[in-house]
């Protein structure tokens, strides 16, 4: 139970924002713990785009549901985004291509790879899915069943990252990583989170899943909530943007069925794998300063050509060596197909959308499948052994080479983006 100062504490807090909402009547304008965008780093991208190719992908990738309309003002000569609907507070304006001489930019130029080291001048960030060690239980990415040993998806995704590297090195990339360690790479920790607990939870509460703690043990999950998925996550964005500059970024995951309560895990009979290209906010996200911020500058990058490319030949390595089927998500309202491949689709994840540059989000197969969980328990074993009727080499190398076989024959056999990505805002 709450002690009677902490009510007291809340119950003021509580007034004065609820004295706030009654003058403003507004949403909070940031996602949690977000930055307030800086509208001038779009600046550069002014002419470049003409309104054809805004709406269209606006329309196809980004904006699928029709939720940024209410925010734009559009003619010939430009677009105007607005924070309200009432179209009071104006965000940002973008002239088009053509307007007042400006030109449409051109399509950047290529290189041929050599075949011998088809990543030659790639520089390939890593992203191991999660924090894992002794964080996982907090993340809620594990689990275990009876007395055999944990499945830690933080540490699945390490493992499999560093054969993956090894793999993408050897065809001539130079490799870094967001993280490489089951160590944070935020220096918050969830005991500092504590007053953006308290006001994430009076500010959006509505239709937000909450397990059924006490009000200080929700503050608790909260705060961790937002150490794990935000802090952490922009964190890592901060070091992809401001040191790494990767010519694109993997992140790396394993999925999972709903596997029941901590108590009493269940496994089930199917796996899935998808990849996720940016795009496709939904119309609450968009209520959000920042996620209008990140959508214009997602869709000026122009990376989504690359992210597709990239996906689907992943995914067409999943298909002829697994024969795993994709996940399905239409009807989702949270992700759209992308036409490139029924594996890839566009989806609005905190990585895919901070990280600059072209981003590929791999989620793998079902921890909680009955054969993969089997194949999980076998560990790094060296050699081949019967999983699931089949002779195979260990989870974390296969999932590796999945991954390594589609970049490098997706290099191997199109022109690349020359160099290192540089489309970065000064």
């Amino acid at each position: 139970m709450f002690s009677r100062a902490a009510l007291l504490f809340l119950g003021i807090l509580g007034g004065a924002c609820a004295a706030l909402w009654a003058v403003e009547d507004k949403p909070f304008l940031f996602s949690p713990l977000a930055e307030p965008p800086e509208w001038r780093l779009l600046d550069p991208y002014q002419g470049t785009i003409t309104r054809r190719e805004f709406e269209q992908r606006v329309r196809r990738i980004f904006d699928p549901w029709g939720g940024l309309g209410k925010y734009l003002t559009t003619d010939d000569e430009g677009v105007r985004l607005f924070r309200d609907v009432a179209k009071t507070e104006p965000l940002f304006q973008l002239r088009w291509a053509g307007a007042e001489g400006s030109q449409e930019q051109g399509p950047a130029p290529l290189f041929f790879p050599d075949p011998e080291k088809p990543l030659q001048g790639q520089v390939i960030c890593l992203d191991p899915g999660h924090i894992g060690g002794d964080w996982a239980d907090i993340e809620e990415r594990t689990f275990r069943i009876g007395q055999d040993r944990p499945v830690v998806e933080g540490e699945l995704n390490l493992k499999t990252c560093r054969i993956l590297a090894e793999r993408l090195a050897s065809a001539g990339a130079k490799v870094v990583w967001t993280h490489d360690g089951f160590s944070p790479t935020t220096a918050l920790r969830p005991n500092d989170l504590y007053p953006e607990a308290i006001e994430y939870l009076l500010q959006d509460s509505n239709g937000r899943r909450a397990p059924r703690y006490s009000l200080n043990g929700l503050i608790r999950w909260n705060a961790e909530l937002l150490f794990y998925r935000s802090a952490e996550i922009q964190a890592r964005a901060r070091r992809v943007n401001e040191e790494l500059h990767p010519d694109f970024t993997i992140c790396l995951h394993y999925n999972a069925a709903p596997w029941g309560g901590s108590g009493r895990p269940g496994l089930t009979t199917k796996s899935r794998v998808v990849l996720f290209s940016h795009g496709a906010y939904t119309a609450s996200e968009l209520v959000y300063d920042d996620q209008k911020f990140h959508l214009f500058r997602k869709l000026l990058e122009n990376c989504t050509p690359e992210e597709l490319d990239l996906g689907a030949a992943i995914g067409q390595q999943f298909q002829k060596k697994w024969g795993i089927a994709p996940e399905n998500y239409e009807g989702s309202g949270y992700a759209s197909a992308s036409g490139a491949s029924p594996y890839v689709w566009h989806r609005n994840l905190i990585a895919n959308r901070l990280f600059r540059g072209p981003v590929i989000f791999v989620e793998g197969p079902y921890m909680n499948d009955r054969t993969t969980y089997g194949w999980i328990q076998a560990g790094e074993y060296e050699g081949t052994r019967n999983i699931g009727g089949r002779d195979r080499q260990n989870i974390f190398r296969e999932y590796a080479d999945r991954v390594a076989d589609g970049v490098i024959e997706r290099f191997r056999t199109h022109a690349a983006r020359s160099t290192t990505f540089t489309n970065y805002s000064p």
